[in-house]
């Protein structure tokens, strides 16, 4: 993979391309960075140009000082496909980066040809449903305990109580994420913890995308925790033909986890073969 920095506005961006074909951005989710797409960008690099960045406060683009706005990773993204892609992309996204590519995808979908999302957390459907109210509790006081334990000077505490109590399900964080992935996570503690400050980072529905006329893949894992699920069935039943595959063996994260399996699905979506619903 061939890396260049490219400056935008506030930040200097770290940003890798490899493979040749039409255009592909990989957009990582929160605590990691470009690396936790490696295997995926490997696989689709034979038939596409891959382009992977590290998020503004994330490996080593730019921290910058002041409250993050999830609107400044969307600006961000914007200007990397600007700036580096050859005509409209196809956009995927994981977790956070996924309410990243939705939000873009809804926005700016002059500058995509399709988007793949692996679930993006649209915890607002939960605190809106009754039904749904205990695993709204159970993610927000998660991520409440992960910020505490940063703020008392802790960020490996911290990284592991969000990992085990908001993104994984029945199982430890060492199960899921290598020890180089796991230091990536309390490296990028305090940029998780600004980013939990953020008022506007769950002003995300899942009618987003409802008048598009992009193609559009929204991913789940059968062992990804419960609280994922409502926000995924929701966005997927009110985006225009959403095609919806679910890696049973997976959780949260795919990339990491089931790499070939995920990539899989990923290439077959971005080339048309995929009829799921």
């Amino acid at each position: 993979m061939d890396y260049v920095v490219r400056s935008f506005r506030d930040v200097r961006i770290r940003i890798g391309v490899a493979g040749s074909g039409p255009d592909v951005v990989l957009v990582h989710g929160s605590w990691d960075d470009h690396r936790a797409w490696r295997e995926v960008a490997a696989a689709l690099s034979d038939s596409y140009r891959v382009i992977v960045y590290d998020r503004r406060g994330h490996g080593e683009s730019t921290v910058p000082d002041g409250q993050g706005r999830i609107s400044e990773d969307i600006d961000d993204l914007a200007a990397v496909i600007a700036a580096v892609a050859e005509g409209p992309a196809h956009l995927v996204g994981h977790s956070y980066g996924a309410c990243i590519a939705l939000r873009l995808a809804a926005e700016q979908p002059e500058l995509l040809d399709s988007v793949a999302l692996h679930e993006p957390p649209l915890f607002g459907v939960l605190a809106q449903d009754p039904g749904y109210r205990h695993l709204f509790e159970a993610s927000r006081d998660g991520m409440i305990r992960a910020a505490a334990r940063i703020e008392q000077g802790d960020p490996w505490e911290g990284a592991r109580t969000f990992a085990e109590e908001v993104a994984l399900h029945e199982q430890t964080w060492e199960e899921v994420l290598d020890g180089d992935m796991r230091r990536t996570w309390v490296a990028n503690a305090h940029t998780w913890l600004d980013q939990s400050r953020d008022p506007e980072r769950l002003n995300l529905t899942p009618d987003l995308l409802a008048d598009t006329r992009l193609r559009v893949l929204v991913t789940s894992g059968g062992r990804s925790p419960p609280a994922f699920r409502p926000g995924v069935e929701q966005l997927v039943a009110r985006t225009p033909d959403a095609r919806h595959r679910v890696l049973e063996k997976a959780g949260h994260f795919p990339q990491l986890t089931h790499a070939t399996d995920y990539a899989g699905i990923v290439a077959d979506f971005l080339a048309g073969n995929d009829n799921s619903t």
